[in-house]
């Protein structure tokens, strides 16, 4: 297991809690700037994912044979992995908005929804759950692939990569529809792909360094052009996250920094996090928390506020140990397996 790149999955899905976060924050007159600014960005922890995503993938699939029967095996833990920790989810969201806002249900697509068939945020029921339709897309594209000799498919990892850059530095500027997110996305996954087949050279000391500037530097472009769409997110946050993927890996090969059990735990629970946050911050709208704690003196607003965070990463470890991970067991064959990471 890549201890590093667990801690970088519990990072990412904090990035996106912060992110949705931070407009209760801005109406509460949250005197933490610091949070604000970092918060910002925080949508970028969806392009770490994608890369994640494809390291993951590559270590799943290309150590293992390359026929019917893996494809098979490999599908069915994905697709199961993503829906059975979606729907619960899904359930809780659409009770919150009965009970709140039963206007908003006409507003869902609730068949595509239920099948992540849609990448409309304002149209999926929760609206986190775009990112989980192009992973599932992701998710077919590689099965197809164990028609290839492994050799092949990293070959085509390759070349498709470079074609899909091609294909966003051609449109840089141009607004994305649906064809291109994907594109754009794609070559995150494709990128985090190649990252695994070469990890055994990321064990060199000297490249900390610029790798931890290529992430700075990436970042902070992407907030300076408000990158947050198109090729230039991805050029951007993108980068950074490539480069975040990289680093956390070389820190862990090299043992420069291997992340802890608590850092483990929290990567392991990231997906739930992904999935809860925005029925927790519905719920802190609704039940009038927020509007509390606005009328409370400043210490107040923000110390109520951060144990709400803290609420929502405590929530999420415990929703995974007693509802994700038994029910993914449950569901498949081999019963008392690990969960995939």
């Amino acid at each position: 297991m890549f201890n590093n790149i667990q801690m970088l999955r519990a990072v990412a899905a904090a990035m996106v809690f912060f992110f949705h976060a931070d407009p209760h924050y801005q109406a509460l007159r949250g005197a933490g700037r610091l949070f604000s600014s970092i918060a910002s960005f925080g949508f970028a922890g969806v392009d770490i994912f994608f890369v994640i995503s494809g390291f993951v993938v590559a270590h799943t699939t290309l150590e293992r044979s390359r026929n019917l029967t893996s494809a098979w095996k490999f599908a069915r833990r994905r697709v199961l992995r993503i829906y059975l920790g979606y729907w619960p989810f899904l359930a809780l969201t659409l009770l919150l908005a009965y009970l709140y806002t039963p206007e908003a249900l006409a507003e869902f697509d609730l068949l595509r929804s239920f099948f992540l068939a849609t990448i409309d945020a304002k149209r999926t029921a929760v609206y986190v759950a775009w990112s989980l339709s192009f992973e599932l897309l992701f998710y077919a594209t590689v099965t197809a692939t164990f028609v290839l000799p492994a050799v092949l498919m990293k070959r085509a990892s390759y070349t498709t990569a470079i074609v899909v850059f091609g294909v966003l530095l051609w449109t840089l500027g141009v607004p994305h529809n649906t064809a291109m997110m994907f594109l754009s996305f794609s070559l995150e996954f494709l990128v985090g792909f190649v990252v695994y087949i070469h990890r055994q050279k990321f064990c060199s000391m000297w490249l900390i360094g610029p790798l931890a500037m290529v992430v700075i530097a990436a970042f902070s472009a992407g907030v300076q052009w408000q990158a947050n769409n198109g090729s230039l997110r991805i050029l951007t946050f993108g980068t950074g996250a490539v480069a975040l993927v990289m680093l956390a890996l070389l820190a862990e090969q090299s043992r420069f920094l291997i992340a802890n059990k608590t850092w483990v735990a929290l990567g392991d629970s990231s997906y739930t996090l992904y999935l809860f946050h925005p029925s927790l911050l519905t719920a802190f709208y609704w039940w009038g928390l927020r509007d509390f704690l606005a009328a409370q003196p400043e210490i107040w607003r923000d110390t109520g506020f951060f144990l709400l965070l803290a609420l929502g990463l405590w929530t999420s470890h415990h929703l995974y140990r007693m509802m994700e991970r038994p029910l993914y067991r449950w569901a498949t064959t081999e019963r008392g397996a690990k969960v995939p990471r």
